[in-house]
């Protein structure tokens, strides 16, 4: 079985509940939607050509390589993949994985993870409305909204009434690439966060390292 894996790396979390934790990224390629402000753009535009073809055998060496036993797999949207991502976790018993998604595609591989992050995208994002196919009663599930203006937070507020998601379970995002957007952002919206009851996530990696890949 084939698998579009864009790259495999090892890295920290950077963002959401398990921000610090030493994982192993897969990032597979291809997305069904596409964000203005994407961070990951070659994973899935045609003009970058930067994705590959692999064996779901060598993806799970490739795994097995690193000295880590938890995985973030994303994208893209990794949900196109389900079946390959599978067969990949089923011959991985040893280790936990997260999966990072927009939302917008049922997830049936709910039972080979342990954390699903999904990341709805807004209208900020330049993509048309699409109903929820997550369900926010999930145990396994978190919300994480990317925030670029104060004034976002009036249509997540609509949002996460809509679809009864809990502000427990919703992580406010600011958007950006670079350390100094990041920090500028962050200021403001932690005090929201601090007021509306939502909780609040950074971008450890984008400080850290800036917009370096594989990082």
């Amino acid at each position: 079985m084939k698998i579009v894996v864009n790259e495999i790396f090892q890295s920290i979390q950077g963002e959401g509940p398990g921000t610090g934790k030493p994982s192993v990224f897969i990032r597979l390629g291809g997305c069904n939607l596409t964000c203005r402000w994407c961070d990951s753009k070659f994973a899935w535009h045609t003009k970058y050509q930067d994705n590959h073809v692999m064996s779901v055998e060598t993806v799970i060496d490739r795994i097995k390589s690193y000295p880590c036993n938890h995985l973030v797999i994303t994208g893209g949207e990794p949900l196109l993949q389900q079946k390959e991502i599978e067969v990949i976790l089923k011959k991985l018993p040893n280790h936990t994985a997260e999966l990072e998604t927009n939302g917008s595609i049922t997830c049936d591989i709910k039972k080979h993870l342990t954390q699903i992050n999904c990341s709805p995208k807004l209208s900020g994002s330049g993509n048309k409305p699409y109903p929820l196919r997550i369900k926010p009663t999930n145990k396994k599930v978190i919300f994480k909204f990317v925030v670029s203006k104060k004034s976002d937070l009036n249509e997540i507020d609509q949002y996460v009434r809509k679809y009864k998601i809990p502000k427990s379970k919703a992580y406010l995002m600011p958007e950006g690439v670079e350390k100094s957007g990041i920090e500028k952002r962050s200021k403001w919206l932690v005090e929201l966060c601090k007021k509306e009851g939502y909780n609040f996530t950074t971008r450890l990696h984008i400080l850290l390292y800036g917009n370096q890949r594989k990082k």
